[in-house]
């Protein structure tokens, strides 16, 4: 994997910060209702306590889930649904540092486009598409021969 310069990333933070500055009261909400976080390979990752609860309990628009990116930042229900996602959740950091603080909009725009032609405006969403499609081929990866 080809690193990035270090001009570069920090460009890309900054391209994507006001999303997760925004958010990141999040941290401090699952930290002081029993969950955690930690920074892992440059993402703070954010777990449990109300923040894991209401992804559990479901989302406006996308019902429950494991994990949810915003920005560099990702929350998830617990550490092990993190695991579980992180390569499907990192795409979705790749696709905000692509897009930056227009990522949701685009994301919306583009789920709405899938709707209108009939299909599922969550499944059928590219972004979506592209995310699980990195997750398979990781798995793929890993899964050795037989």
């Amino acid at each position: 994997m080809k690193t990035r310069p270090v001009w570069l990333k920090v460009l890309l933070y900054l391209w994507v910060a006001p999303i997760t500055l925004w958010c990141l009261p999040l941290a401090w909400l699952a930290k002081w209702t029993g969950g955690g976080f930690a920074v892992h390979t440059g993402v703070l990752e954010v777990w449990g306590g109300k923040v894991g609860a209401w992804l559990d309990r479901g989302l406006p628009v996308f019902g429950a889930v494991n994990a949810f990116t915003l920005g560099h930042l990702v929350v998830g229900i617990s550490p092990a649904h993190l695991e579980c996602s992180r390569v499907h959740e990192r795409t979705h950091v790749a696709q905000f540092e692509r897009w930056g603080v227009l990522f949701p909009l685009i994301y919306a725009l583009a789920g709405l486009r899938v709707q209108r032609q009939g299909k599922h405006r969550y499944w059928d969403n590219p972004y979506e598409i592209e995310a699980r499609a990195a997750a398979c081929l990781a798995v793929q990866q890993a899964t050795p021969p037989e």
